[in-house]
């Protein structure tokens, strides 16, 4: 049966919030994703058979749980799951919710020095937006940002950003023999759409975001 096309859309959305991070982090173990809806993300990070220990922020203990002994669950209803994982012991944080200032900080001193945090963020043409997200991490204390945009056709104005940022260090160089050589299937995401994510339109660059 062909795949509905809401499905399409949102997996776009789902594989650019998990494999960039992955495929950039030299060595990723420990993830910890906080995802509100339908664990699709999750999905995709399992795709990454190498990770030691995945925790996961959401509604409910999702159902792949089961089967994935490195998953440990976490209510985002409990305001106290951040004091259950170790200060600098995470290297990437995906965070598909809207953010707050309190929150970058507990998420700047839960990663590790090398560590890689991926923010959801809002449409390229919502410029305001952008700006304050980018100064809040900033003031948060991460380093280098990078802004990855990409089409989500059901998303506002069908382009979306995600921002992309580290603690310490500046952003590495993308790990394309991984990406080359890996084990599953992805709808949207290859080497060539990364890369493309990077690339900042014109009115991006005048407007001096990053």
């Amino acid at each position: 049966m062909p795949q509905p096309l809401y499905e399409k859309n949102d997996a776009i959305f789902h594989e650019m919030m998990s494999h960039p991070a992955l495929f950039t982090h030299p060595h990723p173990k420990k993830v910890l994703l906080i995802e509100n809806e339908d664990n699709n993300i999750l999905h995709e990070v399992l795709k990454h058979d190498h990770l030691a220990e995945i925790f996961f922020i959401g509604k409910k203990n999702p159902s792949i749980a089961g089967t994935h002994s490195n998953i440990h669950f976490y209510s985002n209803e409990d305001t106290g799951w951040i004091k259950k994982i170790n200060p600098h012991s995470i290297d990437i944080i995906i965070h598909a919710a809207q953010s707050s200032p309190e929150l970058l900080k507990n998420f700047f001193t839960l990663l590790a020095g090398d560590g890689i945090l991926i923010q959801q963020s809002t449409s390229l043409f919502d410029m305001s937006a952008v700006k304050s997200l980018i100064e809040e991490l900033k003031l948060a204390g991460f380093h280098d940002q990078k802004i990855l945009n990409f089409p989500q056709p059901g998303f506002l104005s069908g382009w979306r950003s995600i921002i992309m940022a580290t603690k310490q260090v500046n952003l590495k160089r993308i790990r394309e023999k991984a990406i080359f050589a890996r084990s599953f299937k992805t709808y949207y995401y290859n080497f060539d759409t990364h890369k493309a994510s990077l690339v900042l339109p014109e009115f991006m660059r005048e407007e001096g975001v990053i």
